[in-house]
């Protein structure tokens, strides 16, 4: 399905702010990878950040000031068409856990997944403007063939992927774009399918039990529509607004 004249005009402007807020290349640093099965939770998302939470958000916000422009800090969460933007950190197939460094404004390498685990088997990334319970950004799983890393794409939320790990609940929003990267569009529109749910399911569940000695553990609780997507966007991106207001107190 293409995009409007105005809508891929929308999304030209943000490959533009996208290019504006990047300065820096790929930075490598290495580190580990995965663990075990989770306690049983039902917790879909923290009711308030939790004071870790909230602190690392404040030290985000301090060091995101050093850049003019900042990618996590300064493009909104939603489109005035609705769609939800999203900034793409790995690749789909990719087993290298590249993440995003706030005070950097740049990717970095966290580590290499081990060898037993497969490459992710969906884009990944972060909504800006969103912070989580584990105070890092809220997530964001993209729909569609390999993109990029650096790359902030707009898509239709279709659902959410309920996840605990060893930090808390870790739920991750679903997005189908219409256009890729270059604004080539996709023909069709990515679908989120049962097949897809089942391996997002058991990928997410094993990825870190390599890593169990290390207190690392992942388990998936579920999934949910594109609303109880919505609403998690909406709460993580209030967590941000609400920080954001605590640190230009006096």
């Amino acid at each position: 399905m293409m995009k409007s004249h105005e809508d891929r005009r929308a999304h030209a402007s943000g490959s533009a702010l996208l290019g504006a807020l990047l300065g820096g290349a790929l930075a490598c640093t290495p580190a580990a990878s995965s663990a075990p099965a989770a306690p049983s939770s039902e917790q879909r998302l923290c009711d308030a950040l939790p004071p870790r939470a909230s602190e690392q958000l404040q030290a985000s916000l301090v060091s995101s000031r050093s850049h003019a422009r900042h990618i996590w800090r300064d493009v909104p969460p939603f489109n005035a068409d609705g769609t939800l933007n999203g900034y793409v950190e790995i690749p789909l197939g990719e087993r290298h856990k590249w993440e995003f460094d706030i005070g950097a404004n740049q990717l970095r390498l966290d580590r290499m997944l081990d060898e037993s685990v497969s490459g992710y088997p969906i884009n990944y990334g972060f909504v800006p403007q969103t912070v989580s319970c584990d105070g890092d950004p809220f997530d964001v799983l993209v729909l569609g063939p390999a993109i990029p890393p650096g790359t902030l794409i707009s898509g239709t939320i279709v659902g959410v992927m309920y996840m605990d790990d060893e930090k808390g609940p870790d739920g991750k929003v679903i997005i189908a774009p219409s256009v890729g990267p270059g604004d080539a569009p996709l023909a069709p529109t990515p679908v989120f399918t049962p097949e897809l749910e089942a391996e997002l399911q058991r990928w997410f569940d094993a990825y870190k039990k390599p890593d169990a000695e290390q207190g690392r553990w992942s388990a998936v609780r579920g999934f949910g529509g594109a609303a109880d997507g919505r609403r998690l966007v909406e709460s993580t991106h209030r967590f941000y607004e609400e920080g954001l207001a605590r640190s230009a107190r006096p």
